[in-house]
């Protein structure tokens, strides 16, 4: 490997820091709530637990954290209707 894994890891937290950090074209609680739907679709445990106690510092209500996951689990739910709407037409 031509870099050393704490090379690799320091540049993975400063893309980190990028990504997360205060300023961007989203706010930082959009950028999290983001970071929760992908989290979820990812089926990442730390990422999600991560992302929920991010945008609980950030105040995220209730209401915004559901939405999230609503989101999260329509993209999840589409390509198993979408799967099966395809083999159903092909196989009549």
């Amino acid at each position: 490997m031509a870099h050393n894994h704490d090379e690799i890891i320091e540049h993975y937290n400063r893309f980190h820091a990028a990504v997360y950090g205060p300023e961007g074209a989203l706010d930082r609680k959009t950028r999290h709530l983001i970071c929760l739907g992908a989290a979820l679709g990812a089926n990442c445990e730390f990422c999600t637990k991560y992302a929920l106690g991010v945008l609980k510092e950030l105040q995220a209500s209730d209401a915004e954290i559901d939405e999230a996951i609503s989101v999260a689990m329509t993209v999840g739910a589409s390509n198993p209707r979408l799967l099966a709407k395809k083999v159903r037409a092909e196989n009549p």
